[in-house]
């Protein structure tokens, strides 16, 4: 949304294109309202697409056969897993927010930098960092972050809207997490998983099971943890893990990807023989690696 804005200064006509529902916590984001869907665009009009904070062209979903017919093909990411996809890629690979690139890509193009460019990217900055908590916070995103708090981005608005509001809905579906949650492999794995049923009853969408798999993640002695979902497409894992402990290189090995201690991939199976293959992996990667010392 940010990039959008600054392209629209440049007096480019540029849309943002998601395949999925814009979450509610993130409608005030300026320009929100002007997101497109996939189906309802044709990626021969565009001269240039650009994706962004995405890891594998896989997770384009509907997009990616926009992102195929345009011009040209950009890629701006920071995932240490990215294999490049575009025709031109700026990434920074184990950079701590993607939107640290897109701050440093809009002043490249000389644009001068505004209130809800900073909204956009300061968000953007905040989830990417669990709120500049993650070990791969890095001090130029703290600087960035205050020059864009500099332009008045009201960051307590901002963080209320995302971390300490929720609708009623997804506090159900945070109930049923707690109720679900289990440990596994001498505590040190913890396992919650979603089936279909409990969207269908809470009313949530799959967006808003994001950042549940952190339930588990908090608990003492836990080294890693993993969410599973159940969706049309398949069974989509998130997976979460302390440090030094990862979890990407166990996303790749089911086509999937992301950071150190955070990555997700999908299993095309059903709900527990999915889980029990992340589950086997998971086990093989721990009875590899000694518990860190000094961990409980």
């Amino acid at each position: 949304l940010a990039l959008r804005l600054a392209f629209l200064a440049l007096g480019k006509q540029a849309d943002v294109i998601c395949d999925g529902d814009m979450p509610d916590s993130l409608k005030y984001l300026p320009g929100s309202e002007a997101m497109l869907y996939p189906e309802k665009v044709n990626g021969a009009d565009y001269d240039t697409a650009i994706a962004v904070d995405v890891s594998d062209r896989s997770l384009l979903g509907k997009s990616e056969a926009v992102f195929d017919a345009a011009g040209f093909r950009m890629v701006i990411d920071h995932h240490a897993t990215n294999p490049a996809f575009g025709q031109a890629n700026f990434i920074r690979r184990g950079e701590s927010a993607c939107c640290l690139l897109a701050y440093e890509a809009i002043l490249g193009l000389g644009v001068e930098m505004t209130k809800d460019m900073g909204t956009c990217l300061l968000t953007g900055m905040s989830t990417d960092t669990g709120h500049f908590q993650y070990p791969a916070t890095s001090p130029a995103t703290l600087i960035a972050a205050g020059e864009l708090l500099k332009l008045g981005v009201d960051i307590s608005a901002m963080t209320r809207r995302l971390y300490r509001t929720q609708p009623m809905n997804r506090v159900k579906l945070t109930r049923i997490a707690y109720n679900k949650l289990r440990f596994m492999f001498d505590q040190q794995v913890g396992v919650i998983d979603f089936d279909k049923h409990d969207f269908e009853e809470t009313g949530c969408t799959f967006g808003q099971a994001d950042g549940l798999v952190n339930k588990a993640l908090e608990v003492e002695g836990v080294r890693m943890a993993v969410l599973a979902s159940e969706r049309e497409d398949g069974i989509k894992m998130s997976l979460r893990a302390v440090e030094p402990d990862t979890v990407n290189d166990i996303a790749v090995l089911f086509g999937g990807g992301g950071h150190a201690q955070a990555a997700g991939c999908t299993i095309h199976a059903p709900l527990q023989e999915a889980l029990d293959q992340m589950l086997a992996a998971m086990k093989d990667k721990l009875d590899k690696t000694p518990r860190p010392e000094g961990r409980v």
